[in-house]
């Protein structure tokens, strides 16, 4: 019900983009949360507005969908490209979106730029304060995780082109591929408790999602952090 809800808001409030010339254009826009999926979809539609036989009539222009995760802001670019030769006369929409990490409190984002060539022709947006009843850091305990899995990279393993992180890539040694998706979806940028062997519990960073389907990748504050963090996931005696 909450999702519908949300959808509906979100149409209405996108439903007329503010027109700076004289052009008129309708924007609808729907988000909803799949939550068994770990993502959220954002639909949009842009027409522009024409008087026909004295009735108004929409005529579509562009209808983008972005597909993102939560806390993963999305941006989706649809339209001629700069070298087309009819850039300039011809209508691009590019759709801004976010969404708060799973169960965390937060704002739902969607924005819509209508330009004709470089020039704004029409601006919408909408934010909502999405309620969460916020999430505890997760606890990864050293018996669960497979030592001989535990590696340090230095960069992002999802995202190859992004600036480079440090994280730590680990497997698990009890949980099916099911399991660990479940919890790479509602633990997605959320923080990190390693406990040791002893029961001690250290910070471990921020959970990043899945790596090989079977582990975590954990985004670390530093190379040093990182090395700490995978030397008790080894079960390496202290120094």
């Amino acid at each position: 019900m909450q999702r519908k809800l949300i959808s509906l808001l979100i149409t209405t409030a996108c439903l007329l983009g503010r027109t700076l010339v004289a052009d008129t254009y309708s924007t609808e826009a729907t988000m909803s949360v799949q939550k068994d999926e770990g993502t959220y979809n954002v639909d949009v539609r842009v027409s522009r507005l024409l008087d026909k036989d004295g009735k108004t009539v929409e005529q579509l222009i562009e209808a983008p969908r972005i597909t993102s995760g939560p806390g993963v802001p999305g941006t989706l670019y649809t339209g001629p490209k700069l070298t087309d030769p009819d850039y300039a006369t011809k209508e691009n929409v590019t759709v801004d979106v976010s969404w708060p990490y799973p169960n965390e409190t937060g704002i739902a984002f969607c924005a819509v730029t209508i330009r004709r060539g470089n020039t704004i022709v029409s601006k919408s947006k909408f934010q909502l304060k999405v309620e969460g009843p916020g999430r505890a850091p997760l606890v990864l305990a050293v018996q669960d995780v497979s030592p001989k899995s535990v590696r340090v990279e230095a960069q992002d393993p999802n995202s190859p082109n992004n600036e480079p992180k440090t994280f730590v890539l680990l497997e698990f040694s009890k949980k099916t591929k099911a399991e660990v998706k479940k919890m790479a979806i509602e633990n997605y940028g959320n923080r990190v408790q390693v406990r040791d062997s002893q029961g001690r519990l250290t910070e471990g960073g921020l959970s990043f999602g899945t790596y090989h389907d079977t582990g975590l990748a954990l985004d670390c504050n530093s190379e040093d952090e990182a090395k700490h963090v995978a030397s008790i996931l080894r079960g390496e005696p202290a120094k």
